[in-house]
């Protein structure tokens, strides 16, 4: 299954990637990863055309940064409302990394974030921040990996309007 499927290949690609990984690096992998997720959701959902691949790809895109992709996957229902705040937690931790020099994910800021990450109770107490983050990642990356699949099933067809 691993290798036939491309989101589940792209998975494991990103897991393998993780246990390598600097803790700038865990937090880029992790948002790119779930980045590509997104789109590939909202592109399932648009119709397939010039416009719709402008919109997620085309210079200033409307659907070009992981914080409008969100947005957008929030406001067409591809993602609920406890999704669509992971997510932007998870956002907001990789701009700590991506716009400070010295940040590990025991800065207070990220551990703070961090701490706002959904986990089961059993295992809060004994998480250190960067645990915490990939725990709660690879939760929310599982449940994203075949959105677009089943997003695609409801995908917008052109309307038959009265003139």
């Amino acid at each position: 299954m691993w290798e036939d499927d491309p989101h589940h290949r792209g998975f494991a690609a990103m897991l393998d990637e993780l246990n390598a990984e600097t803790e700038r690096g865990v937090a880029l992998v992790v948002t790119s990863y779930l980045d590509t997720l997104l789109g590939d959701a909202l592109a399932a959902f648009l119709i397939n055309n010039e416009s719709a691949h402008a919109l997620l790809t085309s210079f200033n895109a409307p659907f070009g940064t992981l914080s409008t992709k969100i947005a957008g996957c929030h406001a067409l229902g591809i993602v609920t409302d406890a999704e669509m705040r992971e997510c932007h937690i998870l956002r907001r931790i990789r701009n700590e990394f991506a716009h400070q020099i010295e940040v590990t994910f025991n800065t207070d800021k990220v551990r703070d974030l961090c701490a706002n990450l959904t986990l089961p109770r059993a295992l809060e107490a004994t998480m250190t921040s960067r645990h915490r983050f990939v725990r709660a990642a690879i939760s929310l990356l599982t449940s994203l990996i075949n959105r677009s699949y089943y997003v695609g099933e409801k995908r917008l067809k052109y309307g038959n309007w009265k003139r």
